[in-house]
């Protein structure tokens, strides 16, 4: 990936792939949908 991420060895992870523990995932942020992005941004008000 593009980070190093540490994780603490437990026995409990003996036998697993150290890639089973990394968090892959990052929470998605979108910005607020422009003019046209769907039916429903007729209603909304433009600022």
């Amino acid at each position: 990936g593009k980070e190093y991420v540490a994780i603490d060895v437990k026995p409990e992870m003996i036998g697993h792939y150290i890639g089973e523990f990394a968090i892959t995932n990052q929470k998605v942020v979108h910005g607020t949908p422009g003019i046209g992005a769907s039916r429903s941004s007729m209603y909304v008000p433009l600022k």
